[in-house]
This record gives C-alpha cells, sequence and structure tokens, in this order.
C-alpha cells in the first residue's frame, strides 16, 4: 500500500512540474519610455551602414568614411580594407 501511495505521490508531482513547464512565461514588459519615444511624432531614426571590412553594422554618425560609398567601424578597419 505505500508504494502506491509513492507512486501516485511521484505522479502528481510530475503532472505538476509539466503543467508549470508547459504554461507560458509572463510576456515582458515594454519600457515605457521606449514606447513613448517610437510614437513621438518628431521622433527621428537614423541610418544603419555596415563595415566594409567586418560587416558589423553601426549608426551613420559613427562610421568612418572611406573611399566612395565604403563605411567602416574603426580607423583601422579602413586602412586594414585599403591595403588588402
Amino acid at each position: 500500500m505505500k508504494y502506491v501511495l509513492w507512486v501516485l505521490l511521484l505522479y502528481l508531482g510530475w503532472r505538476w512540474y509539466l503543467s508549470k513547464k508547459s504554461l507560458p512565461a509572463s510576456p515582458p514588459q515594454q519600457a515605457p519610455a521606449a514606447t513613448e519615444q517610437s510614437s513621438e511624432p518628431g521622433a527621428s531614426t537614423e541610418k544603419m551602414v555596415s563595415c566594409a571590412h567586418c560587416g558589423i553594422h553601426l549608426p551613420l554618425s559613427e562610421s568612418v568614411q572611406g573611399t566612395g560609398a565604403l563605411h567602416f567601424c574603426s580607423d583601422e578597419h579602413r586602412s586594414r580594407h585599403s591595403s588588402s
């Protein structure tokens, strides 16, 4: 009889574990400041460019201008790209 109780207890514990595991987590709360900024009519966006050497994306204002329409993430990548 005691084995039946242990099996029943293990079964109920396993079912409880599976029910908690299958429930979706609470939806992540968005920061109100980010939502407010994007909903402002005067909010500006900045063009993103990729580094011609390594491919990382960065804002245009933070990029280093190369020859032509090439953009780089640093002076080092600009010099490496021009030497290769």
